[in-house]
């Protein structure tokens, strides 16, 4: 049963993510258009949130906004349901051993470090599967878009298909440097989420409550997500450019910039745009994080509470079980 039980716990905490994710996602989505469009900008001066808005909607009407949509939903669901089921099999595993346990108190590893290595293995996971499915949901997103040509891709497959036979399997996996080092986004975003959250929860079970308001749920995940944003954005700017850039695209384009890599990337837009090129259309992406993980948060956490205690329900009358918490 206890098996069966830790099987459950990383496979309800996967659905709950996965649909959180898109629930946010689907709320707020204009947004995650704006963004991508900014840090693919090579120059001009960024938009605010607002005005970016009414630019899209003057010049490609309200569908503008929703492009690539679709396959947005398909990929972020697909990431986040390997990166939440991964990092709470690993985290169970962990703390079921009593080798690693005995390890961690002898090296000292907080519980702050643990969740930040934990979700750093799991972005590290999360980018081996899904990698060719982000760099085709960007070229799907930006084409037919002001500044990036005419668009020529169908859906995923196609992109997918057009990209391995005219550029080669390695730009499938354009910007994978970059996104496994924004593996420390998320890491530290969940290591951030978890250690306050236990804080919170412990002092909330003082008053009769074991698990998180949904204001609480609501603004940690907003925090978490700001100070994990604020860290690594120039990573993101860089894997944007690096999965948009392609063979042929730079053959055709006069005065185009090749991108060799994630720090050749980030060197190229600090020559020729300066701090503004590595930051561009961050206020838009503070904006639209601190929204998406503020509500994938509050929903988790209710499909979460949902999922458990329909779980537990059914185990504590089939084999007794008393307090079981997934």
């Amino acid at each position: 049963m206890a098996g069966q039980l830790f099987r459950v716990a990383a496979l309800s905490h996967a659905v709950s993510g996965s649909v959180g994710g898109n629930v946010a996602m689907l709320a707020f989505y204009p947004l995650d258009q704006l963004v991508m469009r900014a840090q693919a900008a090579g120059h001009g001066k960024s938009r605010n949130p607002l005005s970016a808005i009414k630019h899209v909607i003057k010049v490609e009407g309200i569908g503008g906004l929703y492009r690539g949509m679709g396959s947005t939903l398909m990929t972020l669901f697909a990431a986040n349901f390997i990166y939440f089921y991964a990092f709470h099999i690993l985290r169970i595993g962990f703390t079921r051993s009593k080798a690693s346990r005995a390890l961690g108190k002898r090296l000292g590893i907080t519980r702050a470090f643990f969740n930040l290595a934990l979700g750093t293995l799991a972005g590290a996971i999360n980018v081996a599967f899904v990698q060719p499915l982000w760099v085709a949901n960007a070229r799907l997103k930006l084409q037919g878009t002001e500044g990036h040509g005419k668009a020529r891709y169908k859906g995923v497959t196609d992109v997918l298909s057009t990209v391995y036979r005219e550029e080669g399997v390695s730009k499938l996996w354009a910007g994978v440097s970059s996104s496994l080092l924004l593996c420390l986004n998320p890491a530290i975003q969940f290591a951030v989420y978890e250690t306050v959250k236990k804080l919170l929860v412990r002092r909330n079970e003082k008053g009769g409550r074991a698990t998180l308001t949904s204001i609480q749920a609501f603004v940690l995940g907003a925090m978490s997500k700001w100070i994990a944003t604020l860290s690594t954005y120039p990573l993101q700017v860089a894997q944007t450019r690096l999965r948009f850039q392609s063979s042929k695209d730079l053959s055709t384009t006069r005065g185009a910039v090749s991108y060799h890599g994630t720090f050749d990337c980030i060197a190229k837009i600090y020559k020729f745009e300066g701090w503004q090129g590595l930051f561009r259309g961050v206020q838009t992406k503070l904006w639209h994080s601190t929204l998406i993980s503020a509500l994938m948060f509050l929903t988790y956490e209710k499909i979460q509470a949902a999922v458990e205690k329909v779980v537990v329900s059914q185990l504590q009358r089939r084999g007794g079980a008393h307090k079981i918490k997934l």
